[in-house]
């Protein structure tokens, strides 16, 4: 995610070596990390009322020991059952696991490990209960409404509008969703399969290996953008792009085709092939907000190029936890943006700072992961050398394209592929915060 003013720095987080968080107490409740193996929602839009009725279905697996399963979703719900069992809403609250994590779900009930349950949920959707959202677009017969995800808040991934899980989870998500009230035409954009199966009613279907960041899905009117694509061979590969540009945007759609396309033949012959699947989703905006999504962008035209670029890095190569989501901006930043550091300035040593916090249940990425971030990218080309630090990080793509992973694992990456021992020092202390030698409190 990008704001097209770069924040200056701010002290940030470190890297979780499991995949999922330990189990954690809170409030005389164990809270136990859950697998999710779908979620399957349904939504209705009345603009007859400005209302919107929602269900969702999560099945999911309890995993180690077992216990009470913690997962979010930032609505008010009304009803909940348990296999079919109907159970008190009260028993599925909000706890707060601190001040880089916020609040999560926690239900009252012991489950066994390795059993696969099923929540039920209905609620009427409304503007989530996460810092800094977006409402609901109610017009007159008309509708807006955008996922609107960032990384910069905590509970501001899918779970502001359906149930959902950390990043380190993938699973599949289906979604139902109508609207009435109205006869005015609307589209749904997103990087989902989509079926329209009727006037102003979509099923969209999202892959098992998308996370919680990476669901792109807008309803606009159709009468306030343009709509336009083409196709063009990348890597020997036709590829489809799709562009949405909204009217009060300031550009043309032969503009946004013609800089996407350039942008990606630049980012496959340095970085890699294009992993993704489906059309390339394009969604351009006015304003200074945007965000990236697997193979797709809503975005302000000055921050294309940045968002596009990651569907390389953070929605191709993932961070595992919002510890490492850091290492997608600061590699964007310095990568795509340019945000290259003088090498006179990367030979001082400077004051520690964290990027990546040892709180297994942090759901915030820090603002420092753009300049200072970059500033670390920079540290590390001045010591291993720009060309290769390049030839690294394609690799690292490579290797972990729709996967998720750590900042641990990009440091033992960086430094088996340079030879460079050296490089454990600066992520000692630029991306960890710690004083002194690297390996000296060993």
């Amino acid at each position: 995610m990008i704001f097209l003013a770069i924040p200056l720095f701010v002290a940030f987080l470190a890297p979780s070596l499991a995949q999922e968080p330990s189990p954690r107490e809170i409030d005389g409740l164990t809270a136990v990390p859950i697998n999710i193996h779908s979620v399957n929602a349904k939504v209705v839009f009345d603009l007859d009322t400005n209302k919107a009725k929602a269900t969702a279905d999560m099945v999911f697996e309890m995993t180690g020991d077992g216990g009470m399963p913690v997962f979010d979703l930032r609505q008010k719900i009304d009803t909940i059952t348990l296999d079919g069992e109907s159970i008190a809403v009260e028993t599925c609250a909000p706890h707060d696991f601190g001040r880089l994590s916020g609040t999560m779900l926690i239900l009252e009930r012991e489950l066994e490990p390795g059993k696969i349950y099923t929540l039920h949920f209905d609620y009427q959707l409304r503007q989530p209960v996460s810092p800094q959202s977006n409402p609901i677009g109610w017009g007159d017969g008309k509708l807006n409404w955008d996922f609107f995800f960032s990384d910069l808040n905590q509970g501001r991934y899918m779970e502001m509008w359906f149930p959902s899980n950390l990043l380190y989870d993938m699973f599949k998500f289906d979604l139902d969703v109508a609207i009435k009230g109205t006869e005015v035409k609307h589209l749904l954009v997103s990087n989902g399969v989509t079926t329209e199966v009727g006037p102003l009613h979509w099923k969209v279907s999202f892959p098992d290996h998308f996370t919680a960041f990476s669901h792109m899905l807008v309803i606009i009117p159709a009468k306030d953008v343009k709509i336009g694509g083409g196709t063009f061979k990348l890597n020997g590969e036709t590829k489809e792009i799709r562009v949405t540009v909204r009217n009060d945007a300031g550009a043309s759609v032969e503009t946004v085709l013609k800089q996407v396309e350039s942008d990606m033949e630049e980012f496959s012959k340095t970085m890699g092939a294009w992993q993704h699947t489906g059309p390339i989703e394009i969604v351009i905006w006015p304003g200074s907000r945007s965000m990236e999504y697997d193979g797709a962008t809503t975005t302000a035209m000055g921050a294309l190029r940045h968002e596009l670029f990651h569907s390389w890095f953070g929605r191709g190569a993932k961070p595992q936890s919002q510890n490492d989501g850091w290492w997608d901006e600061a590699w964007t930043v310095y990568f795509s943006d340019g945000g290259r550091t003088p090498a006179s300035r990367t030979k001082t040593e400077g004051k520690p700072f964290e990027l990546s916090s040892g709180d297994e249940w942090n759901r915030t990425t820090p603002s420092t992961s753009y300049r200072a971030g970059s500033f670390f990218f920079s540290r590390v080309a001045g010591t291993i050398g720009e060309e290769e630090l390049i030839k690294h990080m394609a690799s690292f793509y490579e290797k972990h394209a729709l996967k998720t992973v750590s900042t641990a694992e990009l440091e033992r990456h960086l430094v088996e592929e340079s030879g460079n021992e050296d490089l454990h020092q600066l992520f000692h202390r630029y991306v960890y915060g710690k004083e002194g030698k690297y390996g000296a409190e060993k």
